[in-house]
């Protein structure tokens, strides 16, 4: 037997009938399906922005390298600078 809603219990046995007959099968696993997705055709696109940004942040990062480089260098010359003078 299957599972029914309660309207059509309450209905007449030849309509209760004729209603579940038109029910679409249910089948259990559907949720784990998926439609397939049409295919787009790739689109070219120039690379002139993509590069400007990528070439834009690597000498920003070559820069911020450059500059903490020569903040460590300059404090570890002035640690040996002042223990060479107090020795």
């Amino acid at each position: 037997m299957s599972t029914m809603s309660p309207e059509l219990a309450l209905v007449d046995p030849e309509l209760r009938a004729e209603a579940v007959a038109r029910l679409p099968p249910v089948y259990v696993n559907a949720f784990l399906e998926f439609p397939r997705l049409p295919v787009a055709a790739p689109t070219v696109r120039a690379p002139g922005f993509r590069l400007s940004a990528a070439l834009a942040y690597l000498a920003l990062a070559i820069a911020r390298t450059a500059a903490f480089d020569a903040v460590v260098f300059a404090c570890v010359a002035v640690l040996v600078f002042l223990a060479s003078v107090v020795a």
